[in-house]
């Protein structure tokens, strides 16, 4: 053999660290020129000698090219993996964002207000029933419709004792005699004829007197002359009184006779008459109430109703319940330490693991001011939007967002992760090169972006696609700038 070459190559990359790569060539070895030729016989042996020989010095040399762990050095947490030059990225631009700061709970949907229906006759049977659970309902519309053929019979008769009753009492007042009723009529008419007369003696009395004292004044008459005019005055203001107290009592008479002798039986007729009357309209109340009609607008929650029921059954339970206006709520509970951090009018993600087209944005209402012994939580109402979708009872995430700053973040996959809450991203620099810079590391967002809290700027530039073969000063070619 004129020429034997010996290569041996390892490649050992772990991530793209290091590639080693061990090449051994042999000089030119003529074994047939070398040995004479009476050992040529010992030819295969010195061979694989010389064989054995070489291959031991290519597997210490391939030993000492890899250091054992107790040789390894410790890397820093900054130092990041060797990669091949001209290595195309992409990249991104540190940016201000809204961060909002929430918690997260869960809650549950509930009536906004829950408006029980109930039947207030009892032993009636339900006729009819006009509407079924999650029909919309306006105020007054008719919900059933009980059998009131009992109840109208009960009307007639009652009706019928109130005629009974007025009859009654005509008859009663009635009985004075009709001579006595006319003489005390006519009794009446003369003292108010006398009255009359009187007062207009008396009339005619004061203005004589009035124009007599302006003539007595200027001496035209003798005083004596007025002292009668004045005597004749009170003479007709006295017969104006007698004759009004004559008419009062002969109106007085008048109406004795007419309210007749017998008062206790009038009282008794005059009672008996509103009794009917009572009896009447309490009949035509429960008549009212064979009519059950909707308190409220809002939608059937809840049927209990069914035809052929009787009312009596129901004491204890509902006809219906009605979610007034259809309108629900959010009751979530928040544990004791977090509800300091919750006020009126904060904004709630809402989303349901079960139905995922549900996407909503309630209004924090109110918080309840009392926190559950056991279990240290408190409920926080919270108005919904209307939505179709939404069901009493439904259990549903949420997202309150307590408040909202601006933060610098970039993307989590432009940040390599290091010891002590810090990370590494490549800057990149103007010449297409790049710069390894420590970073503080904030809280992460929606699983895409983090929180820098130190060590960029707004607008840095930096390597986005890539990012793990990279090291500083690396020169890289970028494929989109994002």
């Amino acid at each position: 053999m004129s020429q034997q070459s010996i290569d041996r190559a390892e490649n050992h990359d772990n991530n793209g660290k290091s590639n080693i790569v061990a090449n051994l060539d042999s000089p030119n070895l003529s074994f047939e020129d070398d040995i004479p030729e009476e050992n040529k016989k010992g030819n295969g042996l010195i061979l694989g000698i010389l064989i054995g020989i070489i291959g031991t010095m290519i597997g210490l040399k391939i030993v000492n090219g890899n250091p054992t762990p107790e040789t390894t050095p410790v890397s820093s947490p900054l130092v990041t993996e060797t990669i091949n030059t001209n290595q195309t990225i992409s990249t991104t631009t540190a940016q201000i964002k809204q961060i909002d700061r929430k918690i997260e709970v869960t809650g549950t949907v509930s009536p906004y207000e829950l408006i029980p229906v109930m039947s207030q006759s009892s032993n009636l049977q339900i006729k009819e029933i006009l509407v079924d659970e999650g029909d919309m309902v306006t105020q007054g519309q008719i919900l059933i419709r009980l059998d009131d053929t009992i109840l109208q019979a009960e009307l007639k008769q009652a009706q019928a004792g109130v005629v009974q009753a007025q009859a009654r009492l005509a008859e009663v007042k009635a009985g004075t005699r009709k001579e006595e009723l006319q003489r005390a009529n006519e009794n009446v008419n003369f003292a108010q004829a006398d009255l009359l007369q009187a007062e207009s003696d008396l009339q005619l009395a004061r203005t004589k007197l009035a124009r007599n004292k302006q003539l007595e004044a200027e001496g035209a008459i003798p005083r004596d002359r007025l002292d009668e005019l004045i005597n004749d005055e009170s003479t007709k203001k006295f017969n104006v009184t007698k004759n009004q107290a004559r008419f009062r009592e002969a109106k007085q008479r008048l109406a004795e006779l007419q309210k007749g002798e017998r008062e206790e039986v009038i009282a008794q007729a005059e009672a008996s008459l509103v009794e009917a009357q009572t009896r009447v309209k309490l009949v035509e109340a429960r008549l009212k109430d064979t009519i059950i009609q909707s308190p409220v607008n809002g939608k059937i929650a809840e049927r209990n109703a069914r035809v052929g029921d009787v009312t009596s059954s129901f004491n204890d339970r509902k006809l219906f319940t009605i979610i007034e206006e259809g309108r629900l709520e959010l009751q979530v509970k928040v544990p004791e330490n977090q509800l300091k951090e919750i006020a009126s009018g904060q904004k709630v993600l809402i989303s349901s693991s079960a139905n995922p087209n549900l996407q909503l944005t309630g209004i924090v209402r109110e918080i309840n001011p009392i926190i559950d012994e056991q279990s240290r939580q408190g409920i926080v109402k919270v108005d919904l939007p209307d939505n179709n979708n939404l069901k009493s009872g439904m259990f549903v995430q949420t997202s309150i967002i307590t408040n909202t700053k601006s933060s610098l973040t970039v993307p989590m996959s432009a940040v390599l992760p290091q010891r002590d809450s810090t990370g590494v991203v490549y800057i990149v620099k103007p010449d297409n090169t790049v710069k390894m810079q420590q970073v503080s590391l904030g809280e992460i967002i929606n699983n895409q972006d983090i929180i820098i809290v130190s060590g960029l700027n707004v607008g840095d530039v930096i390597a986005l696609k890539g990012v793990n073969y990279l090291q500083d000063g690396s020169k890289i070619s970028i494929e989109n700038d994002q």
